[in-house]
């Protein structure tokens, strides 16, 4: 399996368009029973924040409530709750029917 962090939703089509109903199956099953991790700082990265609002955050329990410690100073939170407290900033605004596009 090729790496498909930061890869576009058509980027990953494109790579898995030649693959087998049971080769697809291996992928997720693979994606499903190890969940990638990321440290503060990636997460940071990724969201356009600072690692210090986004420490704070881990520590409020906003991940979903849990994260890993190994060390005092290595703390990770898994994929599942990044996306979690990402989707805690969306914002839906529902579309214009006024007419006016302008």
């Amino acid at each position: 399996m090729s790496d498909l962090t930061g890869k576009s939703r058509e980027q990953i089509e494109c790579a898995f368009r030649d693959k087998t109903r049971a080769e697809l199956i291996d992928v997720i099953f693979s994606l499903a029973s190890v969940e990638q991790h990321f440290k503060p700082a990636e997460i940071a990265s990724r969201s356009g924040m600072k690692k210090r609002t986004v420490l704070a955050d881990i520590h409020a329990g906003k991940f979903g409530g849990e994260y890993y410690k190994r060390a005092d100073n290595q703390l990770t939170v898994s994929a599942s709750g990044v996306n979690a407290w990402r989707r805690s900033f969306r914002v839906r605004v529902a579309a214009s029917t006024d007419g006016d596009a302008g």
